[in-house]
């Protein structure tokens, strides 16, 4: 009778070999090993050159979610609710003399009166001291039966040959940074408004809802 014979020593560890294989095979595809390169990733691409010295940093001067602007603000040029109609593409509804009283809307008429000549002092606003200033005073009278919040009434603008004139706030000359408030029936309000011009220029002050800008009334001499 045939005595089997054991199968050698290899042969028994075959399957264990074959496992501890493809553990290896695994761990060698999930690790590429301390001697591979990493791929370069986006960020560093950006911030080395070709022969891999890294460029110098750019910092970043605008804030996140602000996008950069392409043109340098003006120490000149009107901004916010002073920009208004300038031109012939707006809608003149009425005009009338320094003085007297032109209806605005249904509730509201306005007067302008001046222009009287000045120059602003040590700490005006929008204007270098000693810049001669044209200044008027808009007042507005409530002329229905329930209050009315005049603030969007505000903002008007002065134009010399339809080109505007940079409005300026002088505390010494009367002339704050301030709006209208609500104005109650029957009530008015006043407001002093000054604009960078020669006191020889002839302006045109024209009265607008910041609503809807391209409708203004007009006052002039």
């Amino acid at each position: 009778m045939a005595v089997p014979v054991p199968p050698p020593p290899g042969r028994r560890l075959g399957p264990v070999c074959a496992a501890l294989l493809v553990v290896a095979l695994a761990g060698c595809a999930a690790d590429p090993g301390a001697d591979a390169t990493p791929a370069p990733s986006a960020a560093s691409a950006t911030t080395t050159d070709p022969v891999g010295t890294a460029a110098p940093a750019t910092p970043d001067a605008t804030p996140s979610g602000t996008a950069p602007s392409d043109t340098a603000p003006s120490d000149t040029a009107p901004s916010g609710n002073d920009v208004a109609p300038y031109d012939d593409t707006s809608t003149r509804d009425a005009a009338g003399s320094f003085g007297t009283a032109q209806r605005l809307d249904a509730s509201l008429e306005a007067v302008v009166e001046g222009p009287r000549p000045a120059t602003t002092g040590e700490r005006p606003v929008r204007a270098a001291p000693g810049t001669p200033v044209q200044v008027f005073t808009l007042t507005l009278t409530n002329t229905g039966g329930t209050p009315v919040d005049a603030v969007r009434w505000s903002f008007p603008v002065a134009v010399a040959d339809g080109e505007p004139a940079v409005p300026v706030f002088d505390e010494s000359l009367g002339v704050p940074m301030e709006t209208f408030r609500t104005i109650g029936p029957g009530e008015s309000a006043s407001l002093e408004v000054a604009y960078a011009a020669p006191h020889d220029a002839e302006l045109a002050v024209r009265v607008f809802d910041t609503a809807t800008p391209d409708h203004y009334v007009e006052f002039s001499d």
